[in-house]
């Protein structure tokens, strides 16, 4: 398995879409040129963009690069190459999620670093009334890297399924707006002004919300720039929502990979 973790590094680090990606991450030095413009929240600001900026990063990451790790393997029949070796398609398939995921565990680290830098000078342009938390910064950085692994894995299992690259591509950006909007249909459908709506309609709003993944449970945005105080006992349950969550996705695309004609 470590072998392919290792060729799944090799490759991401040869993408070139990879490289924009990356460069990307120079535009946190550009996000103090940004929220001074706010005024007198240049640090709320400040830490809201970074913290966007890191989201959009892992976003293109799990949406583009992972899908592709594991479709030009099947397209360009490298998996037959692969699979040749003594080891198992169970194997195969976890070790270039894992590769993902450690790529994934690096570009968080350099962004988080070059937030700090940011922040920092975000908040000496202008002095805020709130303090800087980083434990809330570090615990948002967390939770958006299992957000977006919790996608990578749900793309791993839609290109288990498909043979072209377009369908899982189009399923995943749809699971993507779909698990962050949720929570908030979910919510509404239990106001007064959904009270129109019939029963029935209610109990599949209520099973599709339980179907989907809630990526807005792995949103700190608002803790982060606003030194909010942060519940633990929820981010606990958060992660043990990830763990579950990730674990069905990731073993029912290795069933389905497993299963799966190559030829």
């Amino acid at each position: 398995m470590l072998q392919f973790i290792w060729i799944s590094c090799k490759s991401f680090l040869k993408e070139r879409i990879f490289g924009i990606i990356i460069s990307l991450s120079t535009l946190y030095f550009f996000i103090p040129v940004f929220s001074s413009f706010s005024m007198r929240q240049v640090q709320e600001v400040g830490i809201t963009m970074c913290l966007s900026l890191n989201s959009f990063v892992l976003l293109l990451l799990s949406v583009l690069c992972g899908l592709s790790t594991l479709w030009r393997d099947i397209e360009r029949r490298y998996v037959y190459i692969m699979l040749a070796y003594p080891v198992s398609r169970t194997t195969y398939f976890l070790g270039r999620f894992l590769g993902c995921v450690i790529l994934f565990v690096f570009i968080s680290v350099i962004n988080f670093f070059l937030s700090i830098i940011s922040i920092n000078i975000c908040a000496s342009i202008y002095k805020s009334n709130l303090p800087i938390l980083w434990n809330n910064i570090g615990f948002c950085f967390l939770f958006t890297f299992l957000k977006y692994v919790l996608l990578l894995s749900l793309s791993f299992l839609f290109i288990s399924l498909s043979t072209s690259f377009f369908t899982p591509f189009f399923l995943t950006i749809t699971i993507y707006i779909a698990g962050n909007a949720s929570q908030g249909i979910y919510e509404y459908i239990f106001t007064e002004a959904a009270q129109k709506y019939s029963v029935w309609f209610k109990i599949l709003i209520k099973i599709i919300y339980y179907i989907l993944p809630n990526f807005s449970s792995f949103d700190l945005t608002a803790y982060a720039s606003y030194a909010l105080k942060i519940n633990y006992e929820s981010l606990l349950f958060s992660f043990l929502y990830f763990m579950l969550y990730m674990t069905m996705s990731i073993s029912l695309g290795c069933i389905i990979f497993s299963k799966r004609d190559m030829l």
